[in-house]
């Protein structure tokens, strides 16, 4: 058995049957020594997966990784979103405006001085160069405009793949690889498989790991095996067509949307909670009459049923409100804005009135919902509990 068969059964072990198998188990189980299984986990680790262990050694997996890939030096990676990010910001970006991008969550990521170093890095390796406070990328020492077919382009990255899949990818075949997605963009822009609602959020490579192969094998039309698990329970092994992905801006979160095999029906996949995927040889034919776009059109967020509903909010000008609707609704196709003195009306028809119950509650007063009732009810439901928490009532009095 490789290495590489041998982690994934590994993963699938323990994913399938959490706190189950003892590191000697594992052992017996797939036929080697436990100094094999010791340096697998520890490679695993490298890669991103996350073990937990009881007191009996049974191991769980809380997160998945980097799968099939070889370990990728950190440092390379924050480099590498550093390019990303400069690159989608031609006039440059500040270490201030690189920190807020690096630490999206209340949470620090990424420190001040961790991204300095990497900046400083660059600009001494002639790829970055500094203007007054801003930090840009230095175009004359990176890969020259390629003027390449969308088949050219296609067979370029087919070849990259293959090498990565023949032997372990170095620093500097990572480096390229980023350098050509740069100045020439992947193959993935030639067939949109991301439908964003909303915001465009800031790419993690870390976090971007699935959502690039699912993307990919949406556009390849390759089915996929995922092991999917929702909260503590064992993870399930299903066998999928994906169709694309969708990024839900309000949680901060992607979602697949794929065919079940089984049922042929179409589903949506929280992707945090896949542990892996395995891309399949087996292609599949394409679902008749799907369109992402079409089928997310009236959606406020990943939910749908099929039955729009009529709505109309009136937003005041309290604070930024009117600035911030209109950028967060920009991109839908289905909403109509309406200029009124000091106040912005929006219409729009709309599946998932819970979701946007989500978006409206962070305006607060800035908010009024018109119609219809059973989004006025579910918005007087949540302010009437935030004022009980507050130590309030609903009637208004302490």
């Amino acid at each position: 058995m490789d290495k590489l068969k041998r982690q994934k059964d590994i993963i699938r072990h323990i994913a399938l049957e959490p706190w189950l198998f003892t590191s000697s188990s594992l052992a017996k189980k797939l036929g080697v020594n436990l100094i094999t299984i010791h340096r697998d986990l520890e490679d695993l680790r490298d890669n991103g997966y996350i073990f937990k262990q009881n007191q009996a050694g049974a191991h769980y997996l809380e997160t998945g990784g980097w799968n099939g890939v070889p370990p990728v030096n950190k440092t390379t990676l924050r480099q590498m979103e550093i390019l990303r990010l400069l690159t989608a910001n031609p006039k440059g970006l500040t270490l201030t405006e690189l920190y807020q991008r690096f630490n999206r969550q209340d949470e620090e990521e990424v420190s001040s001085k961790t991204l300095e170093r990497a900046v400083k890095d660059l600009e001494k390796r002639n790829l970055v160069k500094r203007e007054n406070e801003a930090h840009m990328v230095y175009s004359e020492s990176m890969l020259l405009p390629l003027q390449l077919s969308e088949k050219e382009r296609i067979l370029l990255f087919e070849a990259l793949q293959l090498e990565r899949a023949l032997a372990p990818i170095s620093e500097e075949m990572e480096s390229l690889e980023a350098k050509l997605k740069l100045r020439i963009g992947d193959t993935t822009k030639a067939r949109e498989t991301l439908f964003v609602h909303g915001r465009t959020p800031n790419q993690d490579i870390h976090r971007s790991k699935y959502c690039m192969e699912l993307e990919d094998a949406a556009r390849c039309g390759n089915s996929v095996t995922i092991l999917y698990r929702k909260e503590e329970e064992p993870a399930r092994e299903i066998r999928l067509n994906p169709l694309g992905i969708v990024y839900y801006w309000v949680l901060d979160n992607w979602y697949l949307i794929a065919q079940d095999e089984k049922s042929q029906r179409i589903k949506t996949y929280q992707i945090n909670r896949i542990l892996d995927v395995e891309r399949l040889e087996d292609a599949f034919s394409p679902v008749e009459g799907f369109n992402l776009q079409e089928w997310f059109q009236c959606s406020w967020g990943v939910y749908r049923d099929h039955h729009p509903r009529f709505v109309k909010i009136r937003f005041y000008d309290y604070y930024s409100t009117l600035n911030r609707v209109r950028m967060e609704v920009a991109q839908r196709q289905t909403c109509q804005l309406i200029e009124e003195e000091g106040s912005l009306l929006l219409v729009d028809q709309v599946e998932g009135l819970d979701e946007l119950a989500v978006w409206l509650r962070g305006f607060g007063a800035g908010a009024e919902v018109l119609e219809p009732l059973e989004l006025r009810d579910k918005l007087k439901d949540q302010f009437t509990q935030l004022l009980r928490l507050y130590g309030g009532n609903s009637d208004g009095h302490d």
